[in-house]
């Protein structure tokens, strides 16, 4: 039986003088690899059941895996004999850009909102994890299946669409040509051919009624404010003590002072209010507001370019 097999310290390969290009792992495999490096590098340690467990493959595929690994990642693991199982060595480093704290972390918050289940995440052991409820908005796969071949096949859809500036919805033309999400809600970025403007559309507030010949092409070239990047330059806020200021550099990843943010001028409202930055007045008050926007001049200028109601 596969559980009674015993774990072993994967044999080293025999010494030969003749060089050996290493092939490029096949995908499936590349996968396994990452595998092994993120359980490493956050659970200190891996055996042969957990790769066998998770990718439903034989012993002998999990002992390649990890052959493999140690020969590419020379001096990251090691075979514990009191632990049975291969530990990650204090010098350890990362191989895989899933082991990166963003995606480690970017795991546990959908596993903890139920995005995701335990069996299709790599992490191993998962710590307790709280986060922000965020009431989670009804869009249909239908609706977004079918807006994204719209924006495949360069289709015109005529729609009913509920403006929170009309009383009633209003049927609309539009030639959709990219999606967006502003931290709360998706959008669609279209063409409105009744008002001759690239404009956002709330997808949950939509309903495709059918497909239509357009009046004239819309070119997602011509879309300034969706092909336009900007860039918004965050500083510490001024009243931050200078040991609150180094934290606050370190935390936003900022060199020399400043933090350079590229955003679509079509979504900086958006991203200024995910940052809590969308009111051009600086707070007073430094521990509620930790960084300003240097640039601010220039960004609200660029926000009122492009933010008209659709």
């Amino acid at each position: 039986m596969l559980g009674s097999v015993k774990e072993r310290p994967v044999p080293k390969p025999a010494p030969s003088n003749k060089p050996v290009m290493p092939a490029k792992p096949r995908w499936g495999q590349s996968r396994r690899l990452a595998f092994i490096d993120l359980r490493l590098q956050y659970d200190g340690k891996i055996n042969r059941k957990d790769i066998k467990d998770f990718f439903q493959i034989s012993t002998p595929q999990a002992t390649a895996d990890l052959e493999l690994y140690s020969e590419t990642a020379k001096g990251n693991l090691r075979y514990d004999f009191r632990e049975k199982a291969y530990v990650a060595e204090p010098d350890f480093v990362p191989q895989y850009g899933r082991s990166a704290a963003t995606n480690y972390l970017d795991d546990l918050s959908r596993l903890a909102n139920a995005i995701v289940e335990k069996d299709e995440v790599f992490e191993g052991f998962v710590p307790p994890t709280g986060v922000v409820a965020t009431p989670s908005r009804a869009i249909g796969a239908p609706l977004v299946a079918a807006l994204v071949r719209a924006i495949r096949d360069r289709l015109t859809l005529r729609i009913t669409y509920q403006s929170m500036d009309e009383p009633m919805p209003t049927d609309r033309v539009i030639s959709p040509h990219a999606l967006g999400f502003d931290g709360l809600r998706w959008h669609t970025r279209a063409w409105c051919h009744q008002r001759k403007v690239f404009r956002d559309f709330a997808i949950g507030r939509l309903t495709i009624e059918g497909e239509v010949s357009a009046d004239e092409p819309a070119i997602p070239a011509n879309d300034a404010g969706w092909q336009t990047m900007v860039d918004i330059i965050l500083v510490p806020h001024p009243g931050l003590t200078p040991s609150q200021r180094n934290v606050v550099m370190r935390d936003y990843e900022m060199t020399e002072g400043r933090r350079v943010v590229p955003c679509r001028k079509a979504m900086l409202f958006y991203t200024l209010r995910h940052l809590n930055l969308d009111s051009p007045e600086v707070l007073p008050n430094a521990a509620r507001q930790h960084v300003i926007v240097e640039n601010r001049s220039d960004v609200d200028r660029w926000v009122e370019d492009d933010r008209r109601p659709a």
